[in-house]
């Protein structure tokens, strides 16, 4: 990515390692967790006939257990301000509501993906695919502000940068990590509360359906 964005499209950006790492681990730890869905129920199918269990325990765990993966990637991330500690404040800390808000949003598309995997196991090869054009339209790799350029010459651009969640998560930690100010809580609030009628529905889709889980498998 480094290679990507300094060497091939010229866009560096001071403290570049940073300004790319704030948002490429965070990334990371979503493309995992929707890994981990796509196989979180299918991969329990002896111990879901053996056992009577509430099967959302399945992708709740697979998602918790993405958590901690993340976590772990903080290690790296932290050791560059070894290489930038000027990028070092107090604001930092800040990440953990901004990870909470990820986490909301997480959690829907942990428990949909895990419950459409089971009746469409061609899913998971179609995930990457999609993940990969939605991370190069999101503010990862350039700054929003290089977006919003584009959108203004493009208004459908503009609408699904507004509209995509990870443009206000990537945006949060990297005010937090790398701009070293407090991020804009207005957005990320208003994805909060999004997140409660995502979850919810996503929750009544996998009960309807988990009933035919053990026929299908």
């Amino acid at each position: 990515f480094y290679l990507l964005v300094n060497v091939i499209f010229k866009q560096s950006q001071p403290a570049i390692l940073l300004f790319l790492g704030s948002a490429i681990f965070p990334w990371k730890w979503f493309t995992t967790a929707l890994a981990n869905a796509s196989e979180s129920v299918r991969k329990q199918e002896a111990v879901m006939r053996q056992i009577a269990f509430p099967y959302i325990v399945l992708p709740f765990a697979s998602t918790f257990a993405s958590v901690a993966n993340f976590a772990f990637s903080l290690v790296p991330l932290v050791a560059l301000y070894a290489i930038y500690p000027d990028r070092l404040t107090p604001w930092a800390l800040t990440i953990f509501p901004v990870a909470i808000v990820q986490l909301l949003w997480t959690i829907p598309a942990v428990i949909t993906l895990s419950a459409l995997s089971v009746f469409l196991r061609d899913i998971a090869n179609f995930i990457p695919h999609i993940l990969r054009i939605w991370f190069y339209l999101s503010p990862a790799l350039f700054p929003l502000s290089t977006l919003r350029e584009i959108g203004s010459r493009h208004p459908w651009f503009d609408f699904f940068v507004s509209a995509n969640p990870f443009t206000w998560i990537f945006t949060g930690y990297r005010d937090a990590l790398y701009e070293g100010k407090a991020p804009d809580w207005g957005p990320l609030g208003i994805l909060a509360l999004a997140s409660i009628p995502a979850i919810l529905l996503s929750i009544y889709f996998f009960r309807r359906v988990s009933p035919l889980f053990v026929k299908v498998l």
